[in-house]
């Protein structure tokens, strides 16, 4: 009685073995397919979802043909215009995966097989996104870069102020003045025509109001925000002569050299959100 349990015990265990070993080799070859769970009491089943796993491998089909026909397009008309029969072509948009696909990868447990190859490329077309991003940014900086400064003729007209004869001593003083320049060099530009000033002198007994036309260079010290605005503005230091256009006869020179300094404004910024 006994040895026929024991043979019974080994058939039922190699039977069992020999049941599971299809199943193992199934769930490894092939892909998991999309299931829905059904409930009976204590036990689940997952049972395939043929349907909707048929629509996602033509989807897969489609993709993986879109995505090489690309490269292979890409490969030769990447930097240069692609010749039609009236000018040139649109480029081709790059085919995206299906939404699904990426979840679908990450349990991948396969070596061979359709899953497998839309996974392999899935891997490329991030990479090559990564790729398209960073030449895009690299492009858009050289624009940046190589693009010229554009100026408005009014950012060369300077405002002057507290402008003094340079010796010791003295007594000529340039309150309020304009002139205009011209860019040489660095911060450094030249009046470009003769500007107006108002000087106050003395005329032998008080002082006078009298004005002037002077002529000279500018150097740009430092670039600042005029307090109470948004508005950039640089400040200039200058050196100049000045011809007086009417006063005492023989208290001061008709020409003085003078040194003060100028404000220039620039441009107002753009808004924050360009």
């Amino acid at each position: 009685m006994f040895p026929r349990l024991v043979t019974l015990f080994i058939c039922v265990i190699g039977g069992c073995v020999a049941a599971s070993v299809p199943v193992s080799a199934r769930d490894v070859q092939e892909p998991a397919l999309p299931a829905r769970v059904i409930g009976t009491g204590d036990v689940v089943f997952f049972i395939p979802d043929e349907t909707q796993w048929g629509q996602r491998l033509g989807e897969m089909q489609r993709w993986i043909t879109d995505y090489e026909n690309w490269k292979r397009w890409y490969e030769v008309w990447r930097n240069k215009p692609e010749p039609g029969w009236i000018g040139h072509r649109d480029r081709r948009r790059r085919p995206d995966p299906p939404t699904w696909l990426d979840d679908e990868c990450r349990d991948v447990v396969q070596d061979h097989g359709i899953l497998v190859d839309a996974c392999r490329l899935l891997a490329d077309w991030k990479d090559e996104q990564i790729v398209l991003q960073m030449r895009r940014q690299t492009t858009q900086t050289q624009v940046q870069h190589e693009a010229p400064t554009k100026n408005v003729w009014w950012e060369y007209v300077h405002f002057d102020a507290l402008w003094a004869m340079p010796q010791v001593g003295a007594s000529v003083f340039g309150v309020l003045g304009m002139h205009a320049t011209v860019q040489v060099a660095g911060r450094f530009q030249v009046f470009v025509a003769p500007g107006a000033i108002l000087l106050n002198l003395p005329n032998g007994k008080s002082r006078e109001w009298r004005p002037a036309t002077d002529w000279g260079m500018a150097y740009r010290i430092v670039d600042f925000t005029f307090p109470g605005t948004r508005r950039r503005a640089s400040l200039h230091l200058n050196l100049a002569r000045a011809w007086v256009l009417a006063g005492p006869s023989n208290v001061i020179k008709s020409s003085i050299d003078l040194a003060g300094f100028s404000v220039t404004f620039k441009k107002t910024p753009p808004p924050a959100h360009q």
